[in-house]
């Protein structure tokens, strides 16, 4: 038994010769063995038939007593990047094994196990063991190439010959020389073939026998073998776009729809069974996965392997289009090529991006490196088109991952920007419409914005004195001036200095925290009262825990805007001037904020885009005591009494006494009002659609 390592130098200087148990470390535990006197041997000069049987050997013995140790383990000189398909040799279903796990090169299959291979489905000890096998040869190959034995030195050369025109023929490229030099793409098995060529010495090889047909042609002659109505199904099934129904094509043949589908399974069966067994299409597969990676755009999969473009003529359709009908590994549609799919391909996608996305939701363009694999090479131009394709919004070479809500949007592209930008900048920006006077609203509330300017926004992480607000300016002149001034002053020194109305200068001294009086601007001890309460706010209507707002669907709220709330909403609320609140909904957190001369609500977009309301149809905004927030329909009602109850969204009920008894607590009267003094009420809400219901009288 040696105990050097194969590396070690031997006294001419050649490295040793590597033995059967430096493949296989652990078969020196069999020593011992007589029947094993064979594994101080070196394989690579073994003859042919007692390699083999060797190597089975080696493939059983892992899988009867090391079943649960990873095979890069068992075998330390198992070479990486070996491509294990196509390989003849291989069992048909060890082959589909190896394309469907996605495990064809040695690097991917070192961590699995055999009885990891065994569990798969369809994998028997006559599929895996000579995978095995195949893993030991290349282990000797490894540690030294073999002789191809001194009868016929000419033979492994004319093979090698014939690997690299058999690709030549795959990939479409029928007229290139042979000993040209070879793309990236191409398997390993063919680089292999040509390092081994590019040793050679002496007169040129000349390529005997005929030359394999295409993929394409392949295929055409295999589809018009098949017999015409398993043909016709076929590509009526499988090559059109949307699929000819079951039905259809079981009325123009005469026959069942399960007819038609055994049709189909059979022409789909004998194609797979041709694509298994074809050495030229196991060829094309290998290079499209290898080309394909996770995504890439079907163009330039095209440029790279322009025999998948080929047409197939007995279908008319291109072959890639051809091959996805039957069944292969990867998905091409709409421009683009994937494996596995291309909604596998836009989750991997996502995962990619939310990992590298800042506090913003801002990616450079070069992280989608990591999907594809392209790290290194210049930014492909197409990123930014698959960034697009998986949903993503693209600006000035970022992919922004949160453009959900406006202030989201915009925060990103001010981190992008760098510098400050006005509302109607940033919904320039935007790919999608939004409204100036929502982004507004929004970032006044948002702790991530900063008013720089009149006119500018920024983002607060820039750091650097704000923008002071009219409202703040008056509150530093007051304060300046002993606590009060007169509003014509205010006007004076305010007007010119930041650019604004003197009515709007007039609206904000009116408006909480100030008070105006006799021409005399305070600060409000207590915060305003509303002009009206709740109980006299038209629409707005206390139904059990809940105050619930009633108001039409417009424009705005379809664009995705904020829009106002009367200042009774806020006194029932408890929303303090100058506070922003957040409230739970099934929907995700809803904004209510009184930062302005009046309150606001964020967009509800969502809730109306759910509930599939158009433009003047009635809503109810519902806010319940314990802090959450809705929207309801306002249900259609066929008498009167239901109507009323609909409008202010109480429950329905046929008894009068408790529909009387919900509305008057709406508007804010006890229970037992009677129906006269209701309706009363409701008349001077403004609301003399419900009064008018409640006393037979035809609306105005």
């Amino acid at each position: 038994m040696r105990t050097d390592s194969p590396a070690a130098g031997s006294p001419a200087g050649e490295p040793n010769a590597a033995t059967w148990s430096d493949l296989a470390p652990w078969l020196a535990s069999r020593g011992t063995d007589p029947e094993f006197f064979w594994i101080d041997d070196d394989p690579t000069i073994a003859d042919g038939q007692v390699r083999r049987a060797h190597s089975d050997l080696i493939a059983v013995l892992i899988i009867e007593t090391l079943p649960e140790v990873a095979l890069g383990d068992l075998l330390p000189l198992l070479p990486g990047g070996v491509d294990l398909i196509p390989d003849p040799d291989l069992p048909t279903r060890a082959a589909n094994w190896l394309l469907s796990s996605s495990i064809f090169t040695t690097d991917r299959i070192r961590p699995v196990t055999a009885a990891e291979i065994l569990d798969s489905r369809g994998m028997g000890t006559g599929s895996v063991t000579p995978l095995l096998s195949k893993l030991v040869d290349l282990s000797v190959e490894a540690a030294g190439r073999p002789s191809t034995g001194p009868d016929d030195p000419v033979a492994a050369l004319l093979d090698d010959l014939a690997i690299i025109a058999r690709w030549h023929v795959v990939a479409g490229q029928r007229r290139t020389p042979l000993l040209a030099s070879l793309p990236d793409h191409a398997p390993t098995i063919v680089h292999d073939a040509r390092r081994r060529l590019d040793q050679l010495t002496g007169d040129d090889l000349a390529l005997t026998g005929d030359q394999p047909e295409g993929v394409a042609a392949q295929l055409d002659t295999r589809i018009g073998e098949l017999a015409e109505r398993d043909r016709v199904v076929f590509a009526e099934r499988r090559l059109t776009r949307p699929r000819i129904r079951l039905e259809s094509l079981g009325e123009r043949f005469g026959v069942s729809r399960e007819r038609v589908r055994q049709y189909e399974a059979r022409a789909l069966d004998e194609l797979y069974d041709w694509m298994e067994n074809s050495t030229e299409a196991q060829f094309m597969l290998a290079a499209a996965l290898r080309a394909i990676g996770t995504v890439r755009p079907l163009d330039e999969l095209l440029a790279t392997l322009p025999a998948i473009g080929e047409t197939v003529p007995v279908t008319g359709a291109p072959l890639w289009r051809v091959l996805t009908g039957i069944g292969v590994p990867f998905q091409i549609d709409d421009g683009w090529a994937a494996t596995p799919t291309l909604d596998a391909a836009r989750e991997t996608t996502r995962t990619i991006l939310e990992e590298h996305a800042d506090r913003y939701g801002v990616v450079r363009l070069d992280a989608l490196d990591a999907v594809t694999g392209a790290a290194g090479t210049p930014t492909p131009s197409w990123y930014a088109d698959w960034a697009g394709a998986a949903g993503y919004a693209v600006y000035r070479g970022h992919i922004l991952t949160r453009t959900s809500s406006v202030e989201d949007y915009a925060a990103a592209i001010l981190r992008i920007h760098a510098a400050p930008m006005t509302p109607e900048e940033l919904v320039a920006e935007f790919h999608v419409e939004r409204s100036v006077r929502s982004l507004v609203n929004q970032m006044t509330g948002d702790d991530r914005f900063q008013r720089v300017s009149r006119t500018q926004w920024g983002l607060s992480e820039w750091g650097g004195d704000g923008y002071e607000s009219i409202r703040v300016a008056i509150a530093r002149r007051l304060t300046e001036s002993g606590g009060s001034a007169p509003l014509a002053d205010l006007v004076d020194a305010l007007a010119v200095a930041y650019d604004v109305k003197a009515a709007s200068i007039v609206a904000y001294a009116a408006a909480p925290p100030f008070r105006t009086e006799a021409g005399i601007v305070t600060a409000a001890a207590d915060a305003a009262a509303p002009r009206k309460s709740p109980a006299q706010t038209r629409s707005l209507y206390r139904v059990g825990d809940a105050w619930k707002l009633r108001v039409a669907v417009n424009r705005e709220h379809l664009r995705g805007s904020g829009a106002p709330l009367p200042v009774a909403m806020a006194t029932a609320l408890g929303l303090a001037h100058g506070e922003v609140r957040h409230l739970d909904s099934a929907d995700g957190e809803q904004s209510v904020s009184w930062t302005a001369l009046q309150p606001t609500i964020g967009s509800v977009r969502r809730f109306v885009t759910t509930l599939g309301l158009d433009e003047s149809a009635e809503m109810l905004l519902v806010f319940t005591d314990d802090g959450r927030f809705e929207v309801e329909p306002v249900r259609a009602a066929t008498d009167p009494m239901h109507d009323a109850l609909a409008r202010i969204g109480a429950p329905a009920t046929d008894d009068a006494a408790v529909a009387l008894a919900a509305l008057a607590v709406a508007a804010g009267l006890p229970p037992d009002t009677a129906a006269a003094a209701v309706a009363e009420a409701y008349a001077a809400r403004g609301e003399t659609d419900i009064a008018a219901l409640l006393t037979g009288t035809d609306r105005p």
